[in-house]
């Protein structure tokens, strides 16, 4: 047996069971039993606690929603993407979520696999056994804790909006989907592949159409570490690596190396808006969303770019800042959406 490398393994026993998965997201029947809830320092504002099911990995959310909907009739949609490393617990407690439910619209807000209050995905160890009558083996596995996996998050965002689209109190033609930083990526790439969303907001948007450049050996090294892995000479999934700056996570740096949500811009033909600050430090703006406005502008889609004067990447969260995006992007979501009921 070969000997992985730079193995750092906390290992549990997992029950994994065998199931014929037909849908990616199933709506639990103790997520639909919850009771509505009033929202501290919000009170036009419910919410719900809900399961999602994604590529069968549970995922924690809350749904948010106006107190005074009428029941008969259907709201607008926002599917919120966080950025890296972040939690559907920052997007309530800075007021995010929240204040978009306020506005009108049902919010799903939630936390990627891995991350948060999120089941993990698992990593058996060992040799798996046969199952037994039930379909069912027991196994070691890891339990894989945030990791930054852009094509993971991927399936966890469209299994959001698979359970918002489903939603009874939604309007499934007026979906729209909202991102910060790495997530402003995130909702370009959603919004080029998933029909569903009729309308975009990224904020200090990630947005690269090469991330390769990054990687001093480019493609070749990232080829490299994908073979490593593939062969098994390095962990089956990244643990423990350091993220850049204040960031919190391991990078799973060969698949963001090959997540370049800006290669599909030209492929949006929804609303799209994009905000920027002026002293962003982890991207050069013009080469992100600058540049993603252009196509888009060129295309003939509805596009605003915003640039926030001597604002720095974490001033969009607090204080005056939050407060003049959040004015920009309710007004555009209640043109796009709203305008659009």
């Amino acid at each position: 047996m070969k000997v992985l490398k730079n193995l750092s393994w906390k290992c549990m026993t997992a029950l994994l069971t065998a199931l014929a998965i037909l849908s990616g997201v199933f709506v639990s029947a103790a997520a639909t039993a919850q009771e509505e809830k009033a929202v501290e320092k919000f009170p036009t504002v419910l919410q719900r606690e809900i399961t999602i099911w994604s590529d069968g990995t549970r995922l924690s959310g809350v749904l948010f929603y106006p107190k005074d909907r009428q029941e008969n009739k259907k709201l607008p949609a926002i599917v919120l993407c966080n950025g890296w490393g972040g939690t559907k617990a920052f997007l309530m407690q800075s007021g995010i979520a929240p204040r978009f439910a306020a506005a009108g619209y049902v919010v799903i807000n939630y936390d990627y696999r891995g991350w948060g209050d999120s089941d993990s995905r698992l990593v058996v160890r060992g040799e798996m056994p046969a199952p037994d009558k039930d379909g069912c083996v027991t196994v070691k596995a890891q339990a894989i804790r945030e990791v930054v996996d852009p094509f993971d998050q991927q399936q966890d965002i469209d299994a959001a909006v698979s359970y918002v689209y489903a939603e009874p109190m939604v309007d499934k033609q007026r979906i729209g989907i909202w991102g910060t930083s790495f997530g402003g990526g995130h909702v370009i790439y959603r919004a080029a592949h998933d029909r569903r969303i009729s309308c975009v907001v990224a904020q200090v948007g990630s947005m690269p159409d090469d991330w390769t450049k990054r990687f001093p050996a480019g493609l070749k090294a990232v080829y490299g570490q994908k073979s490593d892995r593939a062969r098994g000479l390095s962990d089956p999934a990244p643990q423990g690596g350091g993220s850049p700056g204040v960031l919190k996570g391991t990078p799973y740096s060969e698949r963001i190396a090959l997540f370049n949500p800006g290669q599909y811009a030209d492929r949006v033909r929804v609303p799209t808006l994009l905000i920027d600050a002026e002293k962003e430090h982890y991207f050069k703006i013009k080469e992100n969303s600058g540049r993603v406005h252009e196509i888009l502008k060129k295309n003939g889609v509805p596009t605003e770019y915003h640039v926030l004067k001597g604002k720095k990447h974490y001033d969009v969260y607090s204080g005056q800042p939050l407060d003049e995006v959040m004015k920009l992007e309710v007004s555009w979501f209640d043109k796009y959406l709203k305008g659009a009921g």
